[in-house]
């Protein structure tokens, strides 16, 4: 059964929100995403708000520059996880920290493997 006009309306509202959410979260100006896809920044604030459509080369570079999937950027879904579901909870955990913080998560492991090397010795 075709799409109504209405659920076409909504899910490109639901798509615009996706998208500006995505933007805000990797800390992209309007006039960067703009310039990386090679149009105005008034386009970019009539993508968010859902009152210009997406082409679908649009949509793979934001995909790229927002970290995302297309599936997400189309649904709302992510794919399933492909590894281990404690490191799809680490990567989940880690989202969005600074490179800084990043450098710290990576030394407290080395610090825990390193711990449980030594405690295996004892």
């Amino acid at each position: 059964m075709p799409m109504t006009s209405h659920e076409k309306d909504v899910q490109r509202a639901e798509m615009a929100e996706r998208l500006r959410q995505s933007r805000e979260y990797v800390g992209l100006s309007q006039e960067e995403v703009a310039s990386a896809l090679g149009i105005s920044r008034p386009a970019v604030t009539h993508i968010e708000s859902g009152n210009r459509k997406v082409e679908a080369t649009e949509l793979s570079i934001l995909a790229r520059l927002y970290r995302r999937t297309l599936e997400y950027l189309l649904t709302g879904r992510e794919p399933a996880p492909q590894g281990p579901e404690q490191l799809v909870f680490l990567a989940r955990a880690i989202k969005g920290l600074s490179e800084r913080d990043l450098d710290e998560v990576a030394r407290f492991a080395e610090f825990l493997k390193q711990s449980s090397k030594a405690s295996r010795k004892e």
